[in-house]
């Protein structure tokens, strides 16, 4: 071998020795870096061990003392570890039985469930999950679950954990005040009784009661405060009290107010005001009850008005002084600066004012500018006519109206009706549009029926002074002129008689000069004549009796009627084929003696006189009745057709021409009953006989 490549060689060997010492070296270094390293990675994973144990220590007592169920499943559903609160919550053992979780589900949440497990393995957890479970001991339990995958360190997923809360008898709790929510949500809606829920005075909810109080929908009422709906003067009438409750004094109030109605008008309510508070004692809703008293307010304001009219009244019966206190009383209620009273005069057919308020009236009560209206014109004339009361919201839009003193654009109008007759009219004007109420009407209403009766007595009574005036006059000159009869009666009667008795004289003269002289038919004529004489002579005698009949009137004393009776048997000529019955004793009676006699004398010799039987037969009897005694005088004669039944007892009315019947009898007997206050009729049938019937006062 050549030196040259033995000196390669050397050089090669030493290259290598120096890089292998180099490697040994690097290696010492490298071993001696890993041993330190090892050493400290011995230290950490003791540190490691020591934490791991603490933590796995502490989630095994988190796990033990959790407050719900928790549970560690499969991703097939297989229960791998289940805490106390769980076994107990579902019955089951692990360390001694099986458990998957489909054997949980409850049949009619399946869908939910499988769902809701679905969700959890694509999201990897799932939250506020509510069902049914059923226990081992197939109990039924609602549960809220929250559930969440669990995954190994390659971030694949192994297993499911979930905490389960049992809220069974929360649930029934919700179910229960749900259902009693429900309960009140009817007994609410089906309240007679106004119901409104308000948050600082705002409306949140109304009950149908209260829609129908109002007239509004729920929807119009929720955009209103309590304060839109109530009066001004009642609202700041209530503030003492709302600021006694925001402040915690009190809970509740009551209080009456009104509220505006949608049509305008007035709601009277007795409202009772509650307050519903937070935790911290602070207002959160407040509950108004809402009881409709316009009823019974305006019934009250009408007993007091009523009350107050009548005392005005009272005692009254001067007909202006008791206008003039209503159309006082009847303003002030009102409000208003004008009522007026008018009075019907039925004989003229118009209305007359005769009591004013307000500027009408001058400081002596007199109506100035006092105007009368014929029924039937004008709304006053019109209510008049029909005696319907009328509420006018605008005259403008009322052709009837009629402008008194100044223009007023609301005029209610009632009229006073007595016996079903209109009296007098009550009429009021206010200068605003749509013043007066239909509780207004029914107010003015009730006065006038309750002046009705009085204001009639005003007019009665001045209508009876002016009828009594009247005949206080009349029967003055009624007695003079009865005194001048009963004189010209007589002087006529004389006067009447001389000249007759005179004619009667001469044609006996005649007669007796002629005689044997004058034939058979002027000795008839002369026969006439002297029958018409004394015919006449008779009906001069009747007049004169007729005539004095209810003068001169005796003072009454005690006659006995069966010796009266018996007397005139005796002085009347009554045929043998005619008998005078009296079937019962007569009674004792106070009366004018001549005229008892007359009344009885002329209607038994009337029996006598129209009775064609046989064998006549002629009645007398009495019954004794409360106030007076009845008689009856019964014949069984010729009887009287019924036309003739009232015509009879009128003067100079003859049914038989004969020359002892002057038509008079009978007008003296009604007149001498008339006189003992009593009445007289008959019954009769033509051929069958006739009762007559009178009655004399005891």
């Amino acid at each position: 071998m050549r030196q040259e490549h033995t000196d390669i060689l050397q050089r090669a060997l030493k290259r290598e020795k120096a890089a292998r010492k180099q490697a040994e070296k690097i290696l010492e270094d490298k071993s001696l870096k890993l041993f330190n390293i090892s050493q400290e990675l011995k230290e950490a994973n003791g540190k490691l061990e020591y934490l791991l144990e603490e933590k796995t220590s502490q989630l095994k007592g988190v796990f033990e003392n959790i407050n719900d169920a928790y549970l560690i499943m499969d991703l097939w559903g297989n229960v791998l570890k289940m805490n106390d609160i769980a076994i107990d919550l579902f019955g089951y053992d692990i360390t001694t039985e099986k458990l998957n979780v489909t054997s949980l589900i409850y049949k009619e949440d399946a869908d939910y469930a499988f769902v809701s497990f679905k969700k959890l393995r694509d999201t990897g957890f799932f939250s506020n999950y509510v069902a049914r479970v059923i226990t081992k001991n197939e109990v039924i339990k609602w549960v809220h679950i929250n559930a969440s995958v669990i995954y190994n360190k390659d971030k694949k997923p192994i297993a499911a954990q979930g905490i389960i809360r049992d809220i069974t008898d929360k649930r029934h709790t919700a179910e229960l005040i749900k259902e009693q929510k429900k309960e009140l949500d009817v007994i609410v809606e089906n309240s007679s009784l106004g119901i409104v829920l308000t948050q600082g005075g705002n409306i949140l909810r109304t009950n149908e009661a209260m829609q129908k109080l109002l007239g509004y929908t729920e929807q119009e009422l929720s955009k209103f405060s309590i304060k839109n709906i109530t009066f001004r003067e009642d609202f700041i009438g209530s503030k003492d009290s709302i600021e006694r409750m925001e402040s915690g004094e009190i809970d509740n109030f009551v209080v009456n107010k009104r509220y505006k109605k949608k049509d305008g008008s007035v709601l009277w309510a007795k409202t009772n005001v509650n307050a519903v508070r937070d935790n911290f004692g602070n207002i959160k809703y407040e509950v108004k009850l809402i009881e409709d008293i316009t009823v019974e307010r305006e019934r009250s304001l009408i007993i007091d008005i009523i009350n107050d009219v009548a005392k005005a009244i009272l005692g009254k019966i001067d007909i202006f002084e008791i206008a003039w206190e209503i159309t006082n009383n009847i303003a002030e209620y009102l409000n208003t600066k004008d009522c007026v009273i008018y009075l019907v005069d039925q004989d003229k057919q118009v209305l007359e004012q005769i009591a004013a308020y307000g500027k009408k009236v001058n400081s002596s009560k007199q109506i100035i500018n006092k105007i009368s209206l014929p029924i039937g014109k004008g709304v006053v004339g019109a209510v008049a006519k029909t005696g319907k009361a009328e509420l006018i919201k605008n005259t403008e839009l009322d052709n009837r109206y009629i402008e008194d003193e100044v223009k007023r654009f609301s005029e209610i109008t009632v009229p006073i009706i007595s016996d079903g007759c209109v009296i007098g009219v009550i009429d009021s004007e206010h200068i605003e549009k749509n013043y007066y109420t239909e509780e207004h009407l029914h107010t003015l209403e009730s006065i006038a029926n309750l002046v009705a009766m009085q204001l009639k007595s005003a007019i009665n009574l001045r209508e009876r002074k002016k009828v009594e005036s009247k005949n206080k006059e009349l029967l003055n000159k009624l007695a003079k002129s009865n005194d001048e009869l009963q004189e010209y009666a007589h002087i006529v009667s004389h006067d009447l008689k001389s000249p007759l008795r005179s004619i009667n004289a001469i044609v006996s003269w005649i007669k007796e000069d002629n005689k044997g002289k004058i034939d058979t038919v002027s000795l008839q004529n002369f026969g006439l004549i002297e029958t018409t004489l004394e015919k006449m002579e008779q009906l001069i005698s009747d007049i004169l009796l007729y005539s004095s009949v209810g003068a001169d009137f005796t003072e009454k004393q005690e006659i006995d009627l069966n010796i009266l009776l018996e007397d005139l048997k005796k002085i009347l000529f009554v045929p043998e084929n005619i008998s005078i019955n009296i079937l019962n004793k007569m009674p004792v009676l106070y009366g004018d003696r001549v005229k008892l006699q007359q009344l009885f004398q002329n209607l038994i010799s009337n029996a006598v006189k129209f009775n064609d039987k046989e064998n006549g037969l002629i009645e007398v009897d009495v019954q004794d009745q409360k106030l007076f005694y009845l008689f009856s005088i019964k014949d069984n004669g010729i009887g009287i057709e019924k036309e003739y039944h009232d015509k009879i007892f009128k003067i100079f009315n003859v049914l038989n021409k004969s020359k002892e019947s002057t038509g008079i009898g009978l007008s003296i007997v009604k007149k001498i009953v008339d006189l003992h206050e009593g009445e007289i009729w008959l019954e009769s049938e033509p051929e069958n006989g006739t009762i007559f019937f009178f009655t004399l006062k005891k």
